[in-house]
């Protein structure tokens, strides 16, 4: 199993990534006239892609220490970690010093407190858990805190992750996660239950379907190349869970003032992307033909599409740029112009040194 990569799953974090991103033009920018209806209104509600990324992470990185455990022993955790800092940490490092030296410098001319407390906060990765340094720099980055602390969870309960059945899993992270979400929702006001809800046991859920699921191939429950049959099964399963969780959505309007949307909403996200990862896994490549190729790539450069979008949007926007079609290509092309450069430039080769250190 060391040696399966799940190639599939670049189109989905491609996919993912390009939601955000549109997403945030249309926010930041306030593109009222934005598709409301079809299939374009996907991209109003594109911060999804965030909780989609939550779910692909729990599968891959699962995957990951276990696989690396089975290959390294004991010493595995000292392999992971490496593997882990240099997948995240240097082009988070870059741009988060381009954000503060280039798109909002006046972050450098705060107090010396504060700016020492930023500092502190986003160096060990725990910017996510303050409310003044949680969207401070780079505002997406508040997930790559949630991610790095997963990342330390796994390294801690992976022997209890991998003793106990998937069942067990899904039972205890999902309880701690909606015992959290129902804590929130009871005793903090609306304008604080984001925040709130981002924070790790919030988003257990998310990570443990991805777990759940990671574990089906694993355990071998589910076939990597199942049969035709068995294969569209998991396609329409996927269908219906998705349908399910866009109908719901759609018709609960006031979400942060609804207990159950804000208790129940986001497991039932996860369900539906781990049913999408299991399908989109075990369709074969040749199925997507030639034309599928680009959006390997996307997914290959998909964290600096995410890290680099935000200050690609906010340096046009003080240019005074019209909203619209020729604001949004601006962004992707600008965007993924510097994410195709620090993957080759920084990214890959940091990743391929601490795979020949491993």
């Amino acid at each position: 199993m060391s040696s399966v990569r799940f190639q599939n799953l670049d189109k989905l974090r491609g996919f993912a990534a390009m939601s955000v991103l549109v997403y945030h033009v249309i926010e930041i920018m306030n593109w009222t006239d934005f598709p409301t209806q079809g299939v374009n209104v996907w991209w109003r509600i594109g911060w999804m892609g965030v909780n989609l990324f939550f779910v692909l992470s729990g599968f891959v990185i699962y995957f990951s220490a276990y696989t690396l455990k089975e290959r390294y022993g004991q010493s595995w955790g000292r392999v992971y970690a490496t593997h882990r800092f240099a997948r995240i940490a240097p082009l988070y490092f870059l741009t988060l010093l381009v954000f503060s030296v280039l798109v909002l410098p006046a972050l450098l001319f705060i107090p010396p407190v504060d700016l020492a407390l930023q500092f502190f906060t986003h160096v060990f990765f725990v910017h996510n858990l303050l409310p003044s340094t949680q969207g401070a720099i780079n505002g997406v980055n508040w997930s790559i805190g949630v991610e790095m602390q997963f990342y330390v969870f796994v390294f801690l309960c992976l022997g209890w992750l991998h003793r106990v059945s998937i069942g067990r899993v899904l039972i205890v992270l999902c309880s701690v996660a909606c015992f959290w979400k129902a804590a929130v929702f009871l005793f903090f006001p609306a304008d604080q239950r984001w925040f709130l809800m981002t924070q790790l046991p919030g988003t257990l859920d998310e990570f443990a379907f991805g777990i759940a699921a990671c574990k089906l191939i694993l355990e071998q429950k589910l076939a990597i190349a199942p049969t035709w049959m068995h294969r569209w099964w998991r396609v329409i399963l996927a269908i219906a869970s998705l349908w399910l969780m866009f109908t719901i959505f759609w018709m609960e309007g006031d979400y942060w003032n609804s207990p159950w949307m804000v208790i129940f909403f986001r497991t039932l996200m996860a369900f539906s992307g781990a049913t999408l990862i299991l399908a989109v896994i075990t369709i074969p490549e040749h199925w997507w033909m030639a034309s599928s190729k680009p959006f390997d790539y996307l997914g290959k450069i998909s964290y600096g599409v995410y890290l680099w979008h935000l200050p690609v949007i906010l340096s046009l926007k003080t240019l005074g740029l019209a909203t619209g079609v020729p604001y949004l290509t601006a962004v992707v092309v600008g965007t993924l112009l510097l994410a195709a450069f620090s993957y080759h430039m920084l990214e890959s080769p940091w990743i391929e040194r601490a795979r020949k250190a491993g």
